[in-house]
C-alpha cells in the first residue's frame, strides 16, 4: 500500500515539476516604453517597526517613479515604539510621504487589512503597491510593476527574496526554501493559474480591487490577504509575475528558527482558503504533502526499503530542477549543500508544517 502510494504520487510530482519547469519558461517580461505613466499609491502597514522603517522609507525617497505621480502613505498599526514618530518625521521632510495612524484595534476587519484598508482609502492613485515594512526597494520597482499592468492585466506579483547580506546557514536554508515556494507559484502563473503571491511584493488597479470589495469578503482572516488578492482579482482581471530584476525585493530573514516556524505555518493555514478557491492549487499541495509524509512513515516499514532511495533519488532531482532552475531565472545564488540539507529534511518538514497549519497552531500580532 505505501509502496504504492510513494510511487503514484511521486507520478504527479513529477508532471508537476514539468508543468513549473515549462510555465517558468513562458514568463516574459513587457520592455514597453511607457510615456505617460499613471498615478501611484505605495500602501504599507506597520506595527512596531522603528528599526525597519528608517531603510524602508530611504528607499522609498529614492525611487526613479514622478513624485508628483507618487503617493507614499505608511499606516501605524497600533505602534507601541517610535513607528509614528519616525513616520512623521519623513513626512515632514517628503512631500508625498504621509502617514495614518491606527489607535484601535477593529472589530470588524483582521488587523493587518484594515490598516491597508484604511490606507487605500485614504489614497487616490490608479496603481496601488504594497509592500511589507522590512523590505529593502529597489530604485526602479514602481516603473517596474507599473509596466507589467499595461499588458491588460488585474494584479502583478512581485520576487521577493531573503536579504543575505549577513550569511549564515540559516539565512541561506530560508533563502532555499522561499525561492522554492515563488519558484512553483511563478510556474504555475506561466500557465496562466494564479495561486498565490507575497504581500512584500504586489501591484493592482484600485478598480480591480474595488471590484472584488476589498477585503471584505475575507475581513475576519488573520492572514491571507495577498493569496486573496492574487486569486480574486486574478481570476477576474488576469495575472503576471514579474521576471524584471529591477523588480526584486529583499526582505529581512528571521532571526529564530521558533520564528521560521511560526510563519510557515501561518502560510500553510491559508490552504483552506485554496481549498474554496482554487481546487488545482489545492491538488498540489496535498500531493507535496502525501509524498512527504509517506517518505517518512516508510522509513518505519522495512518492506518499502527497496523503493524509497529511487523515490527519494527522483524527487531529489525534481527539487533540484526547481530550485536552480528559479535561481537562474531570478538571479540567486546559495550554497549546494543548504540545498541538499533542505531537501532530507522535507519528508520530516512538509507534514509538520501542513498539519500545524490546519489547526493554526500559529501566534500573530495581536
Amino acid at each position: 500500500m505505501v509502496d504504492t502510494i510513494l510511487v503514484t504520487s511521486l507520478g504527479i510530482y513529477i508532471l508537476f515539476v514539468l508543468f513549473f519547469l515549462t510555465g517558468l519558461l513562458r514568463l516574459k517580461f513587457s520592455k514597453k516604453t511607457i510615456i505617460n505613466w499613471p498615478t501611484v499609491s505605495i500602501v504599507i502597514a506597520a506595527r512596531n517597526e522603528e528599526e525597519n522603517l528608517p531603510d524602508i522609507l530611504q528607499d522609498l525617497t529614492q525611487l526613479d517613479y514622478p513624485k508628483q505621480l507618487l503617493q507614499i502613505i505608511v499606516v501605524d498599526d497600533r505602534s507601541t515604539d517610535k513607528t509614528w514618530q519616525l513616520i512623521e518625521h519623513f513626512a515632514e521632510l517628503h512631500s508625498n510621504i504621509q502617514g495614518s495612524r491606527i489607535e484601535d484595534k477593529s472589530t470588524e476587519m483582521a488587523p493587518k487589512k484594515y490598516a491597508l484598508t484604511q490606507g487605500i482609502a485614504q489614497t487616490d492613485g490608479k496603481i496601488i503597491l504594497s509592500t511589507d515594512a522590512d523590505c529593502r526597494i529597489p530604485q526602479g520597482w514602481v516603473k517596474s510593476m507599473v509596466k507589467t499592468l499595461e499588458n491588460g492585466v488585474g494584479i502583478s506579483v512581485g520576487s521577493s527574496r531573503i536579504d543575505i547580506q549577513k550569511p549564515s546557514s540559516f539565512t541561506h536554508y530560508q533563502l532555499v526554501d522561499f525561492l522554492a515556494l515563488t519558484t512553483a507559484n511563478a510556474g504555475a502563473m506561466g500557465w496562466g493559474f494564479f495561486w498565490t503571491g507575497s504581500g512584500q511584493n504586489l501591484a493592482y488597479k484600485r478598480k480591480t480591487f474595488n471590484d472584488i470589495d476589498g477585503f471584505n469578503p475575507v475581513r475576519d482572516r488573520i492572514s491571507g490577504d495577498d493569496i486573496y488578492l492574487v486569486q480574486s482579482i486574478g481570476k477576474r482581471y488576469g495575472c503576471t509575475f514579474n521576471t524584471d530584476p529591477d523588480s526584486f525585493i529583499k526582505t529581512k530573514p528571521l532571526l529564530s528558527i521558533t520564528e521560521f516556524m511560526n510563519q510557515r505555518i501561518r502560510w500553510s493555514s491559508n490552504s483552506r482558503l485554496a481549498a474554496k478557491t482554487d481546487l488545482f492549487f489545492l491538488f498540489f499541495l496535498f500531493n507535496a504533502f502525501l509524498l512527504n509524509s509517506t517518505l517518512l512513515v516508510g522509513i518505519f516499514i522495512p518492506l518499502s526499503y527497496s523503493i524509497l532511495p529511487a523515490v527519494f533519488g527522483v524527487k531529489f532531482v525534481c527539487d533540484a530542477l526547481v530550485i536552480y532552475s528559479g535561481a537562474s531565472k531570478l538571479h540567486l545564488a546559495f550554497p549546494s549543500i543548504i540545498f541538499i540539507f533542505w531537501t532530507i529534511l522535507q519528508p520530516i518538514y512538509i507534514p509538520f508544517i501542513g498539519l500545524a497549519g490546519l489547526a493554526n497552531r500559529f501566534k500573530w500580532k495581536p
